[in-house]
């Protein structure tokens, strides 16, 4: 069995920036990512991220394949397509097991991030649920899109269809979360504040047909299993140094409860837990 000092779960920018600094700090470490690419939500986003200081003009998917590269050029270990099955307390450490192989590690770092909640939608040709890709494989133009969410990603997305020729009906079961600035862009699109029942079997909210549907729930955290780990809100809840509830088992980024959850502060929280268990090291 393989044995690192660090075992980081999770390639999104938590993890990736979490393994360049352990790098970079010589410790041993590697970082397994359930999917076949790196980066996180951002390869999911075809749009220009323009809150992240300096790289202005770059899509989220670009940032990804930076940050990714970034980590590879310093020579960071890096596992695709390794879904991690189960962590476990062994000896001095823990054993972490995937279905092609075990790993063993003296520090865990949990940078799992979020997906989408599904609110028992099932993606489909008509189906998106979560913002970015999904939502921009929806063929809308002249079509009738219910997006079901009142948060930021329901008016963006809102915005994405409307631009694209889409009829669009925003249901928020209460008042809508989302920014001021973002409602501001659609003053056209219907909003629709209250209870409604969305059924995906014919494609109707409250009785109304709609060709599309636009699942924009939010977010929840992925936590791999085998660990009690303490969590609030849904969330791994971690001390200002990134240790959560279980000695020696980190996290860092959208997976916690620290931060709000952006690409520039899961980044920073990643830096922050290789610093610390480079201390303990």
């Amino acid at each position: 069995m393989d044995r690192y000092q660090v075992i980081i779960i999770g390639g999104g920018p938590a993890g990736l920036s979490c393994a360049i600094w352990l790098t970079k700090l010589g410790a041993s470490s590697l970082l397994l990512e359930a999917s076949g690419g790196l980066g996180g939500l951002q390869t999911r986003s075809p749009y220009e991220n323009l809150w992240i200081p300096g790289v202005q003009g770059k899509t989220g998917q670009q940032v990804a394949a930076s940050i990714a590269a970034h980590a590879l050029d310093v020579g960071a270990e890096l596992r695709v397509g390794q879904r991690v099955a189960a962590v476990a307390r062994d000896g001095d450490g823990f054993r972490v097991a995937t279905p092609e192989a075990e790993v063993h590690g003296r520090f865990v770092v949990i940078a799992t991030g979020s997906t989408p909640r599904t609110g028992g939608f099932t993606s489909s040709a008509t189906v998106a649920i979560g913002p970015g890709e999904p939502m921009e494989a929806l063929d809308v133009a002249g079509r009738a899109v219910a997006i079901l969410g009142g948060g930021d990603n329901a008016f963006d997305q809102a915005r994405f269809v409307r631009d694209r020729g889409g009829h669009v009906t925003v249901f928020s079961r209460g008042v809508p979360r989302a920014q001021t600035l973002l409602q501001a862009l659609v003053p056209d699109v219907p909003v629709i504040v209250g209870a409604y029942e969305a059924r995906q079997s014919d494609m109707t909210v409250n009785g109304q047909h709609f060709d599309c549907f636009g699942i924009q729930y939010g977010f929840e955290a992925v936590v791999p299993a085998g660990l009690d780990i303490k969590r609030q809100g849904g969330y791994v809840e971690v001390d200002r140094f990134g240790e959560t509830s279980v000695a020696d088992v980190f996290a860092c980024g959208e997976v916690t409860d620290f931060w709000h959850p952006c690409v520039t502060t899961s980044a920073a929280h990643g830096v922050q837990v290789a610093k610390q268990i480079s201390k303990r090291l």
